[in-house]
């Protein structure tokens, strides 16, 4: 019977600590996710931004003008 009851408080005090975190991560989005939010989507626009740059950069190296326009169509490059 002690065996039941110890396993019963466990499962209890590990439902209290879930409880916990999860007040904690509630919480902590709240007053950051804003500033989490604009930091993920300047890192999106950067990164954008760096992919574009080498698309660009690797169309105008090619030598050839078909390779070039062709190489420009699928970056959708202008």
């Amino acid at each position: 019977m002690k065996s039941m009851k110890k396993s019963a408080q466990s499962l209890i005090e590990y439902g209290l600590i879930l409880a916990l975190v999860a007040v904690v991560a509630v919480t902590v989005l709240g007053k950051f996710g804003k500033t989490m939010s604009g930091a993920a989507d300047q890192a999106n626009t950067t990164v954008s931004s760096v992919g574009a740059n080498a698309s660009k950069s690797y169309c105008e190296s090619l030598t050839d003008a078909t390779e070039i326009a062709a190489c420009k169509t699928a970056a959708g490059i202008k």
